[in-house]
């Protein structure tokens, strides 16, 4: 098995892939009545676990918001192409850019995103991106290529 995906299945979070992530970030609740009857629904790959192993939230900064933090993160950094130092999480691995990256990111996209749910466009996820990715970051998590053979 892949130690670097999380291998929990407990997760009180469900998927919905029919809006792809690499068109947009998906964020919304089931609601019946105008009240909430459900939990959360995203299009977001539950790859590694660190701060919340009972699933994503956002709306606030607590620790499931920084779970589907991280995760878009390494998400995103996979997406690209990205190859880096990796970091052991709670369960599975991620990128060490993308846990340098996460709480930030929550801090701007998660934890302020409305408690009903919210759809992000990724180019502006890829903005994001561009704006804190910087030469110094890349190069201080870099993986040196002789590591990689």
């Amino acid at each position: 098995m892949n130690d670097d995906i999380a291998k929990r299945d407990e997760f009180s979070d469900e998927n919905d892939f029919s809006i792809p992530l690499n068109e947009m970030l998906m964020m919304r609740r089931k609601f019946q009545d105008e009240e909430v009857v459900g939990g959360v629904i995203t299009n977001v790959p539950h790859l590694v676990v660190q701060h919340s192993p009972s699933g994503f939230e956002w709306g606030y900064g607590g620790s499931g918001p920084a779970d589907l933090a991280l995760n878009v993160c390494q998400w995103y950094l996979i997406h690209i192409g990205y190859r880096g130092e990796k970091s052991q999480c709670y369960d599975g691995n991620c990128f060490s850019l993308a846990f340098v990256l996460h709480q930030r990111f929550k801090s701007e996209f998660i934890a302020t995103a409305p408690r009903e749910g919210i759809t992000i466009p990724i180019e502006r996820i890829a903005e994001w991106f561009d704006e804190h990715v910087t030469d110094e970051l890349k190069s201080m998590y870099a993986v040196i290529e002789e590591e990689l053979e």
